[in-house]
């Protein structure tokens, strides 16, 4: 099964967050969520238009929560990353285009992206 990916990089503080999406154009869609380089979360499932994750994040000032929502659109897919209600602007965007459900390409192989190719035709349709 051919995976279309979108990967969103964040950094807070001296923290590199990554959001990572996958989708076949056949309903299966799956999503990771990486600080540093470990998976904080995973998760994959057919015909899933939503998904939320959140995480307690250490603030200067108290304990805080670091969410992550992505919700499929018909031209895309929208990624939010907020800091206790806060929105968090991505640093960089990538995508990468593979074979094999449950699988994630390797860091190198995510080519930077000014915005989604995957889309471009539908949006411009």
């Amino acid at each position: 099964m051919k995976l279309h990916g979108q990967r969103w990089l964040y950094r807070l503080g001296n923290a590199e967050i990554v959001v990572e999406n996958a989708f076949s154009w056949w309903g299966w869609a799956q999503e990771r969520w990486l600080i540093n380089d470990d998976i904080v979360r995973e998760a994959g499932d057919w015909f899933k238009v939503r998904r939320v994750f959140d995480e307690p994040w250490l603030t200067p000032v108290s304990d805080g929560l670091l969410a992550v929502e992505m919700r499929s659109r018909f031209t895309g897919v929208d990624c939010w990353v907020t800091l206790d209600g806060e929105a968090l602007e991505p640093h960089a965007v990538f995508e990468a285009n593979w074979g094999g459900k449950r699988s994630w390409p390797a860091s190198e192989d995510w080519k930077e992206v000014a915005d989604s190719l995957i889309f471009n035709v539908l949006r411009q349709a």
